[in-house]
């Protein structure tokens, strides 16, 4: 705790204005490192270490931290929100397509278009400033890009939270399943 407040501390020293927090979805409930560390830590579930970490960046120094935690609930929201000063989820697409076997989010059930949306949608309930966005090359067309686009524009009509739209470029990463998946050009973006 006290190497967290020290390293925010330094980062406004630098200049820096916000404190990125990104994670996977509940890695607690997949791994038994992740649990076994978090009991260790004091806490049950990744959002609780969290929401404590980002309580001690918000008080202990200048920094703004931004949440990007996966799925949320409206309980998450209300325990989130208090600590930090906007939170994201990217959309990365509407395609249920993406799901089927042999598709990029096949097997990945945080992943599941509706469930992000659904995150998305509290979000704008909870008047939480968010972020969110696209992922450009991982199978989608570009009328499901459009699609997604629209999702987006729509949540925000209706609840006016959404701050930032990210347009990110699919990377092909060793030893993941898509590691030999083509990344799309600068055309393509």
């Amino acid at each position: 705790r006290a190497a967290l407040v020290e390293q925010a501390q330094a980062a406004s020293a630098m200049g820096c204005k916000e404190a990125l927090f990104t994670l996977g979805d509940k890695p607690e409930l997949r791994y038994k490192a992740a649990r076994q560390g978090l009991q260790e830590l004091g806490h049950e579930t990744t959002l609780s270490y969290l929401g404590e970490a980002a309580r001690l960046v918000f008080e202990e120094s200048d920094l703004l931290p931004h949440l990007n935690p996966g799925l949320m609930t409206t309980e998450d929201f209300q325990v989130l929100r208090p600590v930090s000063a906007s939170m994201g989820i990217m959309l990365e697409s509407v395609s249920d397509r993406l799901m089927e076997k042999g598709e990029a989010h096949h097997g990945s059930p945080d992943k599941v278009p509706a469930r992000r949306l659904e995150t998305l949608r509290l979000a704008g309930e909870a008047a939480v400033p968010f972020t969110s966005g696209l992922l450009i090359g991982i199978g989608e067309t570009r009328l499901e890009r459009v699609e997604s686009l629209l999702a987006l524009r729509r949540l925000h009509d209706e609840h006016g939270h959404i701050q930032e739209v990210i347009i990110q470029n699919f990377r092909a990463k060793p030893e993941t399943k898509m590691a030999a998946a083509l990344e799309p050009d600068l055309e393509e973006l």
